[in-house]
Formats: structure tokens, sequence, C-alpha cells
């Protein structure tokens, strides 16, 4: 095969539409022994114009002949194939002019199962003494290439069927159900799949292994199956209900029956991202699906349940109907986050899964905050600009976002205008804006104008609300500490509640550029300017309006209100408008919350005060952890009570880490000792006491325990603990102890599907995250070939916590020359947080200190 370089542009990496796909017939043929594979296939095209070449995609691939048939079977042979690495696409040369019309493209193909974790790759598990391969696929974005020629991209939809050849006695699953099976030499079998519906190229999904399949479950005549590997199989019944719950809800709340004729999900024991929601067979990491319900903390199980609702909550929204182009990728996700949490609190509604969601979205609000942000959607051109849309402002931001609009509308509004969406795009492509003039017109409300601001710009307001007399004054500035002045406005929904003794009223208002006022209905009324917290927003109140609402926040804000009092305090505390003082001044009134996603708000805050501190300073500062912490815990106690919710557990939990580790408390660190041994030596321990002790037993372990936390990673009975004790590695203190977890992630100890995470948790290591920071800096180029290139950002996880000066300019200095192309402006907004709390450290490091210090 000949070799043309490319160069980097637009038209570069879009393919001409003079030839286009209706179908694939794809057969496959991996061998888990030689870790290859051969193909062919057949697909039928359209010719637009005559054409005497024909330009698809390909990467990684050998295309080994091939040829252009009539529909009278006559054929047209490949002249030439040219294969173009840069672009990643193939020039298919014929030897004579085809005319327009429909033709059948038939060709033969080979390539390798990599071990990076995308295209068609290999992943291994061992399962007594015997080690097995399974040969699955992952082709979100653009990786589909790397199976089979193919016109990959998300506009260019078709009908795929796949036939599968494998050999005897492996399990072989794709999207359509299996509809024939047949024996073949030397053992093997051939296994057709039915056709697939109409969808995109990166949808497509082929898994080859041993693996076993439950009995289906019954989603409403939609069979249900989950997949794992042996010896897992006893860990699927969680999934397996929340697939049914998810799939039922998502069908009424859609108004359009599940698209497909079957659905699978499959766990993968290597497996670069979360979960992946290839239509009829949704894959994902072993952790995010299987699960013991009875050993799981409430965190744990929310993740498996919002992971799968997410993912099924595609099937609709990216399956069916399907971005035009990549630069729409944040409404797919945005919108399976926003949705997997709708559904999952109706699925649990006294998991008050949007305070959770409102805890991670602070992360969100840090990110925006920053010069180095960027607005929701943007201009796509390469793989590489694909790969990076996948970040923390696609998913969070974007479906903070949904959650403000769906809030401001109302669910019933908004939820027929998803429908209306649906309904008019089904097995089609869409724009962004597609979306909103569908809400737009079900609702009569200015959806696009309002949406287009809050898409298409980057930031966010801050929300300045002020009494002006007997009125209320809402103001808005855009949050951006680096450019005060930017004149950046936006059209800003909000529900704005005012509440006194016997009373309370809500309006929901849209605050233009020139800012709002709403008259003052109570003279001693509490003023919350983001009710139930759902804008995306940051809310700062003149001083009497703040007394007010911080006197009473017990009584008249809801867990969401005060949590968002708690965050945006902080925030300013970061942005330099706060004094770190003050921030300490607000929480130490906070010991008698009760709610976990507030407590986790004071305990971010707090945690980045400690990293400030040193000797005396330090240990008082432990001792005001300890005091605002400790009544909590003893209200709640070690030990379930009758009548619990699983928000108290959660909580608890919190508090005995907060206390172990943050308060560095004796007592609280011999009980965490106690509850680990027994929960390891299989007595019942409430789980989220026994994660929690994990963590506190690491922080304060030594050598001893160091080795039985590397055995039970190894040997832990369900992934959820294999987590967390592997995770936990990175919490020791020993120099010694800590070097050996480093030099674990380079080898078979550690799958590299961990490795670049726990590598960004070893950064946050308070006393030995420098360490950790010279190990991957020293080690770049051999961790980049070892982990899947999606996660390459991950080694740089952690350096936001790195803030000696000294530390800062090698990290800053070393980016400087070695780019992460994939995610070069979530490269660029770490460093900007780096250099954010280097600058906090330095302002607030005096002050604490003298607050503490005596």
């Amino acid at each position: 095969m000949d070799h043309e370089p490319s160069t980097d542009s637009e038209a570069t990496y879009r393919l001409p539409r003079s030839v286009t796909p209706s179908r694939y017939d794809l057969t496959l043929e991996p061998s888990l022994e030689t870790s290859t594979f051969e193909g062919n296939e057949a697909i039928t095209v359209t010719v637009h114009e005559p054409v005497t070449e024909i330009v698809l995609n390909a990467k990684e691939l050998e295309v080994l002949d091939g040829s252009l048939e009539a529909a009278d079977g006559s054929a047209i042979d490949l002249e030439k194939v040219v294969l173009d690495v840069g672009s990643e696409r193939v020039t298919l040369g014929l030897a004579e002019t085809v005319s327009t019309g429909e033709w059948i493209l038939r060709l033969r193909f080979r390539g390798t199962l990599n071990d990076r974790m995308v295209g068609f790759y290999r992943s291994r598990y061992d399962d007594e003494g015997a080690s097995h391969v399974i040969a699955a696929t992952h082709f979100e974005a653009t990786d589909a290439r790397m199976c089979f020629p193919c016109w990959d991209e998300p506009d260019l939809k078709a009908t795929f069927g796949v036939t599968v050849i494998a050999a005897g006695g492996l399990t072989a699953i794709s999207n359509a159900p299996e509809i024939e099976r047949a024996p073949l030499a030397e053992g093997r079998i051939r296994v057709r799949f039915a056709d697939t519906m109409v969808m995109s190229t990166y949808l497509v999904c082929v898994i080859v292994g041993r693996l076993v399949v439950t009995e289906p479950a019954n989603a409403r005549g939609v069979p249900m199956r989950v997949a794992s590997r042996p010896g897992k199989e006893h860990l699927t019944g969680f999934a397996a209900d929340v697939g049914v719950f998810a799939l039922d809800w998502f069908a009424d709340y859609y108004d359009i029956a599940y698209p497909e004729a079957k659905l699978d999900q499959a766990a993968i024991p290597d497996f670069a991202q979360g979960a992946m929601e290839n239509t009829g067979l949704v894959t994902y990491r072993e952790t995010l699906l299987l699960m013991d319900d009875a050993l799981a903390t409430f965190a744990e199980r929310l993740d498996v349940a919002e992971t799968i609702a997410h993912e099924l909550a595609h099937m609709w929204f990216g399956d069916l109907v399907t971005m035009r182009w990549w630069n729409g990728i944040w409404l797919n996700e945005a919108f399976a986050t926003f949705m997997s949490y709708l559904c999952v609190d109706a699925m649990e509604p006294d998991w008050r899964v949007f305070d959770v969601f409102q805890r991670i979205r602070a992360n969100a609000f840090e990110i925006d905050a920053l010069e180095t942000t960027r607005p929701i959607e943007y201009p796509v051109h390469s793989p590489n600009d694909a790969s990076g849309m996948f970040d923390t402002l696609t998913y969070t931001k974007g479906g903070a976002v949904l959650r403000m609009l769906e809030q401001w509308l109302g669910r019933d509004r908004f939820r027929d205008g998803i429908r209306r969406y649906l309904r008019t795009h089904a097995y089609a492509n869409t724009e962004t804006h597609d979306l909103w003039d569908a809400i737009g017109e079900e609702t009569g409300e200015p959806v696009r104008r309002i949406m287009d601001a809050w898409i298409f710009q980057p930031g966010y307001p801050a929300i300045g609300v002020r009494r002006d007399g007997d009125a209320i004054r809402f103001d808005q500035k855009r949050f951006s500490p680096s450019h005060p002045d930017d004149p950046t406005t936006w059209p800003v929904p909000l529900i704005v509640r005012q509440s006194w003794p016997g009373g309370e009223h809500v309006d929901r208002v849209l605050v233009e550029p020139d800012g709002l006022q709403l008259p003052l209905v109570s003279e001693d009324a509490v003023v919350v300017g983001n009710a139930g917290g759902a804008a995306f927003v940051r809310v700062f109140y003149d001083e009497e309006l703040r007394a007010r609402l911080t006197a009473r926040a017990f009584t008249d804000l809801t867990p969401a209100e005060r949590q968002c009092v708690i965050d945006d305090a902080w925030a300013s505390v970061v942005a330099g408008d706060a004094s770190a003082s003050s921030f300490i001044d607000l929480v130490a009134d906070f010991s008698q919350e009760t709610d976990p996603s507030v407590w986790q708000a004071i305990v971010a805050g707090l945690a980045w005060c400690d990293r400030f501190i040193e000797g005396e300073a330090r240990e008082r500062f432990r001792d005001f952890v300890r005091n605002l912490v400790r009544p909590a815990l003893e209200r709640l106690g070690w030990e379930r009570r009758p009548g619990e919710r699983d928000l108290d557990r959660e909580l608890r939990g919190d508090l005995i880490r907060t206390l172990g580790v943050l308060g560095d408390d004796p007592e609280t660190q011999a009980g965490a000792r106690e509850a680990e041994s027994e929960s390891r030596a299989g007595a019942h321990v409430e789980p989220s006491v026994a994660a929690a002790a994990v963590d506190v037993v690491a922080f304060a372990g030594g050598p001893e325990d160091y080795e039985r936390f590397r055995a039970r990673a190894k040997d832990a009975p369900t992934p959820q603990e294999h987590d967390r004790y592997l995770y936990a590695l990175t919490r020791f203190r020993s120099e010694e102890l800590f070097e050996r977890t480093l030099r674990a992630t380079t080898t078979d100890e550690i799958r590299a599907q961990d490795t670049p995470f726990v590598l960004a948790r070893a950064q946050v290591n308070r006393d030995l995250g420098a360490r950790a920071w010279a190990f991957v800096r020293d080690g770049w180029d051999d961790l980049l070939g070892r982990i899947a290139p999606s996660n390459a950002i991950a080694l740089a996880g952690g350096i936001r916590t790195l803030t000696d000066p000294d530390v800062v300019a090698d990290v800053q200095a070393f980016f400087a020359e070695h780019d992460v192309p994939q995610n070069h402006l979530m490269l660029l907004q770490a460093l900007e947080r780096q250099r954010v709390f280097a600058a906090l450290r330095q302002r607030a490091a005096p002050e604490l200190t003298e607050r503490f210090g005596g």
C-alpha cells in the first residue's frame, strides 16, 4: 500500500460527498491467539456524480483487494489503494470512470487487535490460572476506521449487517440480535446478526471472547441481558434492574418505543472510558456495571445507576437522533448527563441526585471561570478536535445548562419540546439549534435566543442581588477573575424565592443584560436569588440580604441552596475577592449540617486551606476541623440506625474520612482500622464506613497495611472494592511505599486503564504529590505508550494541587514542550488552574498561618 502525507485542515478530514453509503454487510474474523483480525465488507453506495476514485476512512488497516460491482454483476477493479496516514483516509483508484447510481463496494482488509483500548482491541483477564482475551470495539469518536474501511462521519448513517467468525466456544455479540449460527472448518463458527437500524459508524460494536451472558430480562418486550467475564455473573443483578427501569422510563418520557430489537450491556475488563452507548450493545468498565448492591456505598450505587441511565438515554438522544458533526457532540453528552439524573431521580427520589450533580457542577464552575475556558460548542475539524469535546464543559456544564432550562420552563413543557424534537428528527442528524427550535415551538418561549448565548459564549454570570428600597435589584457580570471588566452578558433564567415566617413567593424571571427589579414581598424576607440552585450562576448578595440568608440557612434554605452559599463563598476566596478566613468563619456555624453534599462543599474548601499551612498552625487548623466535624459524627454514630436514609449513611462515611484524614484524629483512625479489618475479614460493616475506613487507614498506615491493601486490590471480590484499595495506595505517606505504587503503574499489577488515574490521585497526595509529578515527567513517553490516547490528559489530572513555586515552574515548563494534542485545551486549563491555586497559596498561607498560628 502506498503512503502519502497530508496537511492539517478541515478539508483534509471531511470526506467528499460524491459517493455515500447506505448499507454495510460486514464480516470480521478476529484471532485471539495472534491478536489480529481479517475482514471483508460489501458496502451499498450511491455514486452521486461520475468518479474515478472513492475516498473513505481507514486507519492502521491494510486493504488487501476490492472491486466496485454494478447491479448487473459486472465489476470494476481497484487500480490503486493509497492510504493517507495523516488524514486517516484511503483513496481507491478505479480502473474506469463510474457512472451515477447504486453500486456495491467490496473490500477485503486486515488489522491488529491493539492494546490501546481504541478501535478493535484486545482486553485480557485471568481466570483459574489461565489468561483469556476478549476482542472488543470502541469507536467513538473516530475509530471505526481502525476496524473496517468506512465513511466514518456521524451524518453518513447506514444499516449494518454484521457477521462474526470466531473459534468455537467463544461468545460473539453485536448491536442486533443473533439470527444464524453455523459451524465452519477447524472448529470455528459463523454468527450472523440481524440488520441494525440506520445509525452512525461510531455506534457499531462487536465483542468476541469467553463471556457469560445472563438470561434476558423483559423491558416491555425488549430482551435485555448483561454480559461479563466468567465468575462475575453474580454481580449483574443491579445493572439488570436499573437497565429495565431506565429503558421503560425513557420510552415513557420520550413517548417513543426503544428503537432497537434488543439491549445487551457488557462489562469489559479493559476499557478506557466509563461506558459507550453503542446501539443495542452498551459497553462499560466493570466498576460501572458490575456490583454487589449490599456491599456498595451510596456513591458507588449512584455511579452505576447514573452511568447506565446515561448510556440508555443515548439510545434515543444520540443514536436515534444524531448530531450532524462532532461540534454537536456536547449536546449528545450533556443531554444524556441531564437525563440520567432525571431518570435516577425517578427511580430513587430519596437519593436527591440533583444535589449530588450540583457538587459535580462545582468543577465545571471552576474551569469556566478560567481565561482558557471555551464555549460549550465550538468548531471541530480534526479527530483531535473531536476528542477534545469529551470534557467537563461538555458533560457537566452542558448538563447543568439543560437542567437550568428545564427547571425554568417546567418539567412538562421541557419534556414536550424534547418529544417534538425526537419525533421530527428520528433516524436523522441535527444541529444544536434544531433542539432549541423544537422546545421554543412547543413552549412559546425564546429558547433559541436564551440558549445560543449559553452555548456559544464561554463563561457564566455572577448575579448581584441587593436591596433597593422596597425592591430587590438583580444585576449580572461575567464571573472572570482574570478579566474583571469583561462585558459578556446572558439572558439568565432564574427562579427567585422570597420566604418569611408564614409565607413564600416564587418568581420565574429572565435577567437581561440591563438587570431586573422585583418587589420585596416582605420586609424581613429571605431572598434566594437562585432558588433550588439550578441556574448555572454564582449569586452574591449585599450585606443585609446575605446576613438574613446565613442566619436562617437551616430553616429557609434547601440543602442545594446551602451548598450554593458555601460553593460561591469558596469561589470568592479562589478569585481573590474574599479572604480564606471569611470562609472559615462561614463554615464554623455548619456543625449542625445534615446533608452530605453541603459537607462535601465545606470539606473541599477546608482541604485546600490544609495545603497552605504547616507546623503549629496546621495542628490548630486540625483542631478546628475536629471541633467542626466531631459533633456531626457523634449525632450519626458509626452504626446504622433504624429508618436511616442512604444519604445519612453517605454522610457518615464522609465525616469519618474527614475526621481521620483532614482532622488527623487518632480516635477516628483507630475506629477505622477496626472497621477495615472486620470488613476485609468478611464481617458486615456499613459500606460507607468500610470505604471511608480504607482511606483513613491508608493515610495513617505503614508497611503491613500497604501489603494488605495491595493484596486486596488484586483479589477484591467486587470491582468497587478493587478501586477502593487500588486508589487508597496513593494515600500512604511513606516515601518508600509511595514509590512502589508509582512503579506499579508501569507493570501488569495495575491495568493500563487505571494507570493515568492512579498517577493523577498520587499527584494529589499532600506530602508526596511532587514526587508523583516527577515520576510522570520522567516517564512521559513510556506512559503515553502504555495508556489509551484519550486518557493522556489524566496524567496531568492532579497538577492543580501542586502549588509549591518550584514545582509550578517545573510543570509549566514541561508542558510548554509536551502538548497533549487530543486534549490541548484541557491541558491549558489544567495549567491555568495550577497557576490560580498557586496564587491562592501566596495570598492564603500567611493569613491562615496568622489565624491558626497562635
